[in-house]
């Protein structure tokens, strides 16, 4: 193995497909005939000096990668072949080989060999295991003897950054944070070299979620603070980007400590924003923005009324008449005509900042906000007229909206205008912000300007995919306002409008490019909420939309897939097109009866295809539809049956068990005691789901809500299932969870949610005395 190693791993990389799979075969063939062999070999080929500096540093990173999957299961399954399948001797001769490593003078083995010994640190020092390795890194921090000192300093400081990137904090106890911290903070030191800078100010980043009770003592602050605001003005800008990006990171983790560095921050910040490189100011703009999100944070814990509650200093508030004007003329105008929608530049980090801190101090924006936008948006200069209406648009959430409503009135019609004006990112703003009014303020929107409104969004449909697909977002905002208008008024504002819309829209997503900026899935999007809220008098025309999708539907599958973009072509587009069929079913009542018999013919067949992506729309489909004709869908249970059971198995993909599993309970409610011959099969399925630990834990509050159905369904022929149930019951109520990790308990009350509605379909589908009731623990 060792003789050709090297070669084979550069053949892994090789651009020649065979010859590419041949290495892989080879490496992978290895790994499974001994995982241990496998990976001292590589340790070897990284730490043999002399060797092409590329195949050492391959053999590190696949030996890093042996031990790291971002899925946890697998991370957890690596972990413990770690353990199992390598012996004492083979971890320990890969440890030592490793931590060699770091010495070498050749930069990619050493860079590479960080990575390993952080990933092996990671996993050991979590089980309490290689307690000599911190003081090891330490020591290489004060070596003389190397034969590059400031290298093996860089690769080390990498190596406790990677660590504590990985590490939980109660796996660090405060004897091992303090050594750390303090190699860190003598790498920052001024006459250290660039790279070792970097290097401690990147480990510190990582360290600082342990390091609050160094927070706590005020010296040991100073001197973080000192160092990490000393750091902001270096020369190197690699530097100061993470020395912002840590100044960020401190206002989230210890915004009570701010106090007395929040004057000097503020003027780094500031003169950051406006002078330095745009990387650099990003990550200055980044720590406004997060000291937003924690102010935010704390502002509504105050108002939910939390025993706990901490203090909001209001610091944006004090600063929002300085840092406002600065983002507006630093940061907005700023724009990249190059870049796509999604790019992150300066331009749109100020935005997010400007809208964060709208959202933080309220009214105290708008002035700066309005006055900017009177001066810039009839420029000639489209960066002017760009950028005001992001600084409008990006207002409209915080401020009262009294306070905004005759801003909101004045600028309609020249929004409306810009539609059509001659720069694209004008006009994409300008979409986007006509949107966004449509969500906050559209009882703000003046009665005679909706005719333009839509006629502009209309044609807007027409325009590059960019502004096709904000054209979209806002006619789904325009839709959403007629939510809670009641169908029985027979018609609404939108009605005159409604069909050129739809019928724009549906030519939408059959533009040549409607890849582009996800425009086919936003007209879509746009299409179904319009379905959602018609009116009456626009009902003719929902079927024949209807008509026209399962048109399409019936064509995606004679599509011709040969390849497998041309399978997710076809995939997503059956997806989408089931989620307009399932809002119209929804949306029509009993006028859906007479098209059933095609619906659900086509479901079928794109249940078989057997694809993750349409499958889970198209079970919702099948509950839509259920839900919606009651009694009359017994007749295509039969057909449906073996796809339901298969997607209740279905353990991998749990998205589509969970649609099965609220698929059935749309069943149950329409059908009721006409399940009753498929039931046994079902209880059987949800038992294991319940008990299949391979099961995504968030499908399993519906599975037990499901039980509930089924009881409420065929009443007191659920007494055959009760014993099984109840015992699943019980175990789940008394499931235990870490009180510190929010989505454990955000699963948890969805778990209780679930238990309860299970009780609730069972006691109310009278199977069961008042006696046994009382005996259910709940």
């Amino acid at each position: 193995m060792a003789d050709d190693l090297g070669s084979i791993l550069l053949n892994a990389q090789s651009r020649d497909l065979a010859a590419r799979n041949l290495a892989e075969q080879q490496l992978g063939q290895w790994e499974n005939q001994s995982l241990a062999q496998f990976m001292v070999a590589l340790a070897q080929e990284l730490a043999r000096e002399g060797l092409d500096g590329n195949s050492r540093q391959l053999a590190g990173l696949h030996l890093k990668n042996l031990l790291l999957a971002r899925d946890a299961a697998v991370a957890a399954e690596k972990r413990r072949r770690w353990y199992a399948d390598v012996d004492d001797r083979s971890r320990a001769q890969i440890k030592a080989l490793s931590l060699d490593v770091l010495r070498s003078p050749t930069a990619q083995a050493a860079h590479a060999g960080a990575q390993v010994v952080a990933k092996i640190g990671a996993i050991e020092m979590q089980g309490k295991q290689w307690p000599e390795l911190l003081s090891q890194l330490l020591n290489n921090m004060t070596a003389s003897d190397a034969v590059d000192c400031d290298l093996l300093k860089t690769v080390t400081l990498e190596t406790l950054g990677y660590v504590c990137e990985e590490l939980q904090e109660e796996s660090v106890d405060q004897l091992a944070t303090n050594q750390i911290l303090t190699a860190i903070v003598d790498g920052m030191r001024d006459d250290r070299v660039d790279t070792v800078r970097v290097a401690a100010c990147r480990a510190l980043l990582n360290s600082l979620a342990f390091t609050r009770h160094n927070f706590d003592n005020e010296a040991e602050r100073n001197m973080i603070m000192q160092v990490l605001c000393g750091a902001t003005k270096s020369s190197n800008d690699r530097l100061r980007v993470i020395a912002f990006e840590s100044l960020a990171r401190v206002a989230s983790l210890y915004y009570e400590k701010l106090p007395q560095y929040i004057e000097t921050i503020f003027a780094l910040t500031l003169t950051a924003i406006q002078q330095d490189k745009e990387e650099v100011s990003m990550m200055a703009i980044e720590f406004w923005s997060a000291l937003c999100e924690e102010e935010l944070e704390i502002l509504e814990e105050i108002e939910d009324g939390g025993e706990q509650q901490r203090v909001c200093a209001r610091y944006v508030h004090a600063a929002a008449t300085h840092i406002t004007p600065v983002l507006l003329q630093s940061t907005l105008l700023k724009q990249d005509e190059q870049g796509d929608q999604d790019a992150w530049n300066i331009s749109a980090a100020g935005a997010i900042c400007l809208g964060l801190v709208a959202q933080t101090v309220g009214d105290r924006i708008v002035a700066d906000v309005l006055a900017f936008v009177e001066a810039n948006i009839l420029k000639s200069e489209w960066r002017c007229r760009e950028a005001s209406i992001m600084a409008f648009g990006q207002i409209l959430d915080g401020p009262k909206p009294e306070t905004l409503a005759g801003p909101v009135q004045t600028a309609m019609p020249v929004l409306i205008q810009t539609l059509g004006d001659d720069h694209v990112l004008v006009k994409d703003t300008a979409a986007w912000t006509l949107a966004r009014i449509c969500e906050l303020h559209s009882q703000r929107i003046p009665q005679g300007f909706l005719q333009p409104l839509v006629e502009q969004l209309s044609n807007a449909l027409q325009d590059t995919s960019r502004v096709a697909a904000q054209a979209c977002f806002a006619v789904h905002n325009l839709a959403q306002v007629f939510e809670r208008t009641p169908q029985e008024r027979g018609t609404n504002a939108l009605s005159p409008f409604f069909q050129p819309l739809v019928t724009r829209l549906l030519t939408t997503t059959e533009r040549h490019d409607w890849q582009e900026n996800n425009l086919r899935g936003q007209a879509y999007e746009a299409l179904n909420m319009l379905i959602q809220n018609h009116a009456l008098d626009t009902r003719p025309v929902v079927i024949q939309v209807l008509q026209v999708v399962l048109q399409r539907l019936h064509g995606t599958f004679s599509m011709a897939i040969v390849s497998q973009d041309d399978k997710v072509e076809r995939d997503q587009l059956q997806s989408l097109l089931c989620s307009v069929i399932q809002v119209i079913t929804r949306g029509i009542d009993g006028d859906i009866l007479p098209f059933c018999d095609h619906i659900i013919t086509l479901l079928l067949q794109v249940l078989n295809n057997e694809n993750a992506i349409a499958c889970e729309e198209a079970l919702m489909t099948v509950g839509a539809v259920a839900s919606t004709i009651d009694h009359n869908f017994e007749k295509y249970l039969a057909g449906l049956f073996p796809f339901l059971v298969k997607d209740l198995r279905n353990y991998s993909e749990w998205q589509i068990c969970s649609a099965a599993v609220g698929t059935w309970g749309d069943i149950c409610r329409a059908l009721e005691l006409q399940i009753l011959p498929y039931c046994d099969e079902v209880v059987c399925c949800l038992l294991e789901d319940l008990q299949n630990p391979a099961l995504n834990r968030q499908v399993k509050p519906a599975v037990l809500a499901c039980f509930g159905d089924i009881a409420l369904a065929i009443g007191g022929n659920f007494v055959k299932y009760l014993s099984p149930t109840l015992q699943m019951l019980d175990q789940a109520a008394h499931t235990e969870i870490s009180k510190d990790d929010e989505e454990l308990v955000e699963y948890l009350g969805m778990l209780r949610e679930g238990i309860l509605e299970a009780y609730i379909g069972i006691t109310q589908g009278s199977i069961i005395n008042s006696a046994e009731c009382a005996s259910i623990y709940i």
